[in-house]
């Protein structure tokens, strides 16, 4: 595959990734938007959005999907290896080839951090589980466990609370650090149930999750909760894995960037939740997408 030229390079078909690949379009550039997986991101799980933006994650990812494609985008589906600077331009390498710009936006997003604990990766799809809307209609009357104490283990305790008996939200923490009406909802559910300081070391069952074991954070005591399925919800992981270590933070693997949104490589910018400093919600996506667009096509006419 002979290499492509643009202006602009999106790594990533989120909702930052799309907002920012549409606007550097709308602004006159040539625009290519790689992406490896299904476009989207996490979003694209939520069937009601909580915050400014209202309606289904699915649906907000189709309209911006649609709405750059029609802009010209140009969509790729690749696995981006590599990230360097030549000649003045950058070089986006792929598994499927390369690629150069005059500027590349970043904007991978984020997946979801695993427990790391025995049993994980042997029960999944068998009991460990990720999405509350797609997979809650699967555990209809059961017990399930979900792990974290942030926005998005109180959101999927709620949809879980829809299908199952009981959900324990088990958190390691003294306190939830999700926003006060998700708290209130949760604690005003009946077939909710808080439990800390706890943290999960082992996942186990047969053919499917039967349980989990939990220890006391404080104590240190142990005891097992009977389940059939575990959704963690403990945070997320840059996917940053590509981009060169100068810019990444070197404890967390977030990419650093000024108040332009560009990294120390000139004319290499972050947006979203791969970024260091990003504010977490869709709004906050979107702003850093168009932002780095602005900035992105700015430099590319500067080096034209």
């Amino acid at each position: 595959m002979s290499a492509q030229h643009f202006d602009v390079i999106v790594i990533g078909q989120g909702v930052a990734g799309l907002s920012a690949a549409k606007q550097a379009r709308q602004l006159g550039a040539s625009v290519a938007c790689i992406e490896e997986q299904m476009f989207g991101g996490l979003v694209i799980n939520i069937n009601e959005l909580d915050g400014a933006i209202e309606g289904s994650g699915t649906d907000l990812a189709s309209n911006l999907m649609l709405e750059a494609s029609e802009a010209g985008v140009e969509m790729l589906s690749e696995c981006v290896t590599g990230i360097d600077a030549a000649g003045g331009r950058l070089i986006v390498s792929t598994d499927q080839g390369s690629h150069n710009a005059a500027a590349v936006i970043i904007a991978s997003g984020a997946k979801l951090r695993k427990l790391g604990v025995p049993g994980e990766a042997e029960f999944e799809y068998r009991g460990v589980a990720s999405c509350a809307d797609c997979d809650g209609p699967m555990y209809q009357g059961a017990d399930v466990v979900v792990a974290g104490a942030g926005d998005s283990a109180l959101q999927e305790a709620l949809v879980l609370a829809q299908f199952c008996r009981q959900v324990h939200l088990l958190h390691h923490g003294k306190e939830l650090t999700a926003r006060a009406h998700l708290i209130d909802a949760v604690r005003a559910c009946p077939n909710i149930t808080e439990l800390s300081p706890y943290e999960v070391t082992a996942i186990r069952g047969d053919k499917g999750v039967d349980h989990v074991d939990v220890v006391n954070c404080n104590d240190r005591s142990t005891m097992e909760i009977a389940c059939t399925g575990i959704f963690a919800y403990i945070g997320l992981e840059p996917t940053s894995g590509f981009a060169p270590e100068s810019v990444k933070d070197a404890s967390s693997g977030l990419i650093v960037v000024d108040a332009s949104l560009q990294t120390a490589i000139p004319g290499l910018y972050a947006a979203g939740a791969v970024r260091a400093g990003y504010g977490g919600m869709l709004e906050n996506a979107i702003a850093d997408g168009e932002a780095a667009a602005q900035a992105a096509v700015a430099r590319a006419r500067a080096n034209a």
